[in-house]
């Protein structure tokens, strides 16, 4: 538990994506949502929706009532800025200011005598006939705007044009259809399917730093940490798709860490060689001339040791994403002079692209993104290592030489909890803090051994068959894993961006090949016993692309 604990403590960095803002912000007294002053300082908000219907109606005094969704405006960071030709969203013009006419009193025309022609009715010269228009506070009434496919104007609640769907609430129901005639600026439902992949480069950290093996004087020729792998590349990609109009998004991430077999070989330079492992002195073999300890013989016979270490990592998850708090959304654009066409390398089609710094509505605004998640992961740690003696008198490792294997292998199951803040530094470049944090049921299997191809070792208290050194065991207990992330990114198109870090992964409650060594051989089961009670950490830079199509 206290290797569960040090997990906790590692990733609590991570867990800072609670929206603390949203809390402290206020409402005004119309009941409106006001977003907090300290967020606004660089905000660049839409211009407020204007409806594009009779949502407008003439009052008394020339007051006026607007639709809610003219009254809300949409958080849209500004998009890069070759993209940014979108033609100016269109305004009412002014009321035409008609002069009040002086009432000139008609000729009352009288009926025409029968037999006469009907007079003409004439207005007094100068003065022009009073027409009645319909005036507006704001300019005159608009005409029904331009009707969706489903044949309900763009601005209906039910018509997710560019501006309504993006203003509208996303308790409302709105669909997230696009209007067929919809103006072309502005914020838009989002392109449906996302991507990316990196390239991480990881180290192992908190070695142990204990003498694996000396000559005959105590001098350390290898330590337990010089079994560190040498390759330190790795990979991960993943995919998703926005779901409930970019409310919320589905994320499956699979991270792959496979390095090449290290092996370290200690010749006999006339000093001696020795595996330090004082428990082999209650473990004996025979490998035909007559039964040893195994550390007599590693001690008295090995002309050279060999250590090989093979360690692989892999990792599954699917993570069911949310936009910050009080139901945001994710949000698209897209521009006709992107550098790479109108959105990115393939283009729009037709779609409005986004990102993790793309446009977003929510209540509270600013230039801080938040996605929160909530998964299910697997993880697996194999770790292989064997050490070989070369004990036969004859060059090279053959059938009569020792091998002390100790082989584990851990799957993780469990749910994880991640959060992401992205801090927009301007319309392009971001500043990414993340962290995942799970509890998770360690499925761990130990395979030991200690043998020739023809003989086996046995623990001295049990004697050969009963204490024969060849088991396989699995245990299943409680194991902790965080991730912490610190990086930059930048957005190259409304679709591209490249981002790149640094990222810690700690997971606790592990075996690992050279903590599951035996220090005691009493009898065989305890030997081969489970215990997964290790830490592995790993550290390293990243750099990858995110895409959205």
């Amino acid at each position: 538990m206290r290797h569960f604990a040090l997990v906790l403590g590692f990733s609590l960095g991570g867990l800072a994506a609670i929206d603390c803002a949203a809390f402290d912000s206020g409402y005004a007294a119309n009941g409106t949502y006001q977003p907090p002053a300290r967020w606004n300082n660089f905000r660049h908000p839409a211009a407020p929706i204007q409806s594009a219907s009779p949502a407008q109606t003439a009052m008394p005094f020339g007051a006026t009532v607007q639709s809610a969704a003219a009254q809300n405006t949409i958080e849209e960071l500004p998009v890069p800025e070759g993209n940014r030709v979108y033609p100016p969203v269109p305004t009412m013009p002014p009321a035409p200011v008609v002069p009040r006419q002086p009432i000139v009193p008609q000729q009352q025309v009288m009926p025409p005598a029968p037999g006469m022609a009907p007079q003409a009715h004439y207005h007094q010269p100068g003065h022009a006939a009073p027409t009645v228009a319909p005036v507006h506070a704001h300019g005159p009434i608009a005409s029904p705007g331009p009707v969706a496919s489903h044949g309900q104007p763009c601005d209906a609640p039910s018509c997710a044009s560019p501006y309504a769907a993006a203003a509208a609430s996303p308790w409302q129901g709105s669909s997230c259809g696009t209007c067929a005639t919809a103006p072309a600026p502005g914020p838009r439902p989002i392109a449906p399917w996302f991507g990316g992949s990196s390239l991480m480069f990881w180290n192992i950290a908190g070695s142990d730093s204990t003498p694996l093996v000396t000559d005959d004087s105590s001098m350390v020729l290898l330590r337990n940490r010089d079994l560190e792998p040498n390759d330190d590349t790795s990979f991960d990609v993943h995919a998703g798709r926005y779901f409930g109009c970019g409310q919320y998004a589905v994320d499956v991430e699979y991270m792959l860490w496979d390095p090449e077999c290290l092996c370290r070989q200690v010749p006999d330079s006339g000093a001696g060689l020795r595996l330090i492992n004082p428990a082999l002195q209650t473990a004996s073999i025979n490998r035909g001339a007559g039964a040893t300890t195994v550390y007599d013989d590693y001690d008295m016979n090995a002309a050279s040791i060999q250590v090989i270490r093979d360690l692989r990592i892999q990792s599954l998850e699917v993570n069911l994403v949310g936009f910050g708090l009080m139901g945001a959304r994710r949000l698209g654009s897209c521009s006709p002079a992107a550098p790479w066409g109108s959105c990115g390398l393939f283009g729009c089609n037709g779609k409005a692209c986004g990102g993790a710094i793309g446009p977003l509505a929510r209540a509270a605004g600013g230039r801080l993104r938040i996605q929160n998640s909530h998964g299910f992961r697997w993880f697996q740690l194999e770790d292989e290592l064997e050490i070989g003696g070369d004990v036969d008198g004859m060059t090279g490792y053959g059938a009569n030489d020792l091998y002390y294997k100790s082989i584990v292998e851990n799957n993780l199951f469990g749910y994880q909890f991640g959060s992401r803040l992205s801090y927009c530094m301007g319309s392009r470049a971001m500043l990414n803090l993340g962290g995942k944090i799970g509890i998770y049921g360690n499925d761990a299997e130990f395979f030991h051994s200690i043998t020739t191809t023809t003989a086996t070792a046995y623990t001295n208290s049990q004697g050969a068959g009963a204490g024969d050194l060849y088991t396989r065991q699995s245990d299943i207990s409680l194991a902790g894993l965080g991730e912490l992330d610190l990086g930059l990114g930048y957005r190259i198109s409304n679709c591209w961006s490249v981002n790149g870090g640094y990222r810690v992964l700690a997971a606790c409650g592990v075996a690992t090949a050279v903590g599951q060594m035996p220090t005691q051989y009493t009898s065989a089961a305890t030997a081969g016993a489970v215990r997964a009670d290790d830490c592995l950490i790993l550290h390293g830079a990243y750099i990858g692309f995110d895409y959205n199509w």
